[in-house]
C-alpha cells in the first residue's frame, strides 16, 4: 500500500476522534445546569408552573450539603440563603435548593426568572437595583432618548 493511503487514514481516525470528543463534551453538559442534571434524580412533577426552563430536582441530602456540592464544582456569583432556602446565582442560571422530607428539591431555571420568582428573598442580595440590572445609567441603545 502507498505511504498516501495511511496519511488519510490517520487523518480519518483523527476527524473521528474529535467528533467522539465534542459529543462527549458537549452531552455531559457544562455548568450548573449540566452538574445538577447529572448528580441528582430528575423530578418532572416539582417544575414550577409556568416557567419552561425549570428543571426540578431531589436529592435525600440536606439542603446545605446539596449548596457545598454544587458550589464547590461551581462557584456561584452569588449566594443567599435564608429559613426559605439556599439560593445561587450564576451568569445566566440560578439554582434554588429548598429543604423537603427527606433531603432537598433543586430547582435550575433561568437567573432573571429566579429573581422575578424569588425577589422577596433576593431582592438586594444578588446585585440588582431593579429586576432586569436596569438601574445603571446608559441601559443600552436608544435608552433614556
Amino acid at each position: 500500500m502507498k505511504p498516501k493511503f495511511w496519511f488519510v487514514l490517520a487523518g480519518a481516525a483523527a476527524v473521528l476522534a474529535l467528533i467522539i470528543g465534542l459529543v462527549t463534551i458537549f452531552s455531559t453538559g457544562t455548568g450548573p445546569r449540566g452538574y445538577v442534571a447529572n448528580t441528582y434524580t430528575r423530578a418532572a412533577h416539582l417544575d414550577l408552573p409556568g416557567d419552561s426552563d425549570n428543571r426540578a430536582y431531589t436529592s435525600t441530602l440536606l439542603p446545605s450539603a446539596v449548596a457545598y456540592q454544587i458550589s464547590s464544582k461551581w462557584r456561584p456569583q452569588s449566594q443567599y440563603t435564608d429559613s426559605s432556602g439556599i439560593y445561587l446565582r450564576y451568569s445566566d442560571d440560578a439554582v434554588v435548593i429548598k429543604p423537603q422530607a427527606p433531603g432537598s428539591v433543586i430547582h435550575v431555571m433561568d437567573v432573571d426568572h429566579a429573581y422575578r420568582r424569588y425577589h422577596s428573598h433576593v431582592g438586594g442580595f444578588w446585585g440588582w437595583g431593579s429586576p432586569h440590572g436596569e438601574s445603571f445609567r446608559g441601559r443600552g441603545p436608544g435608552a433614556g432618548k
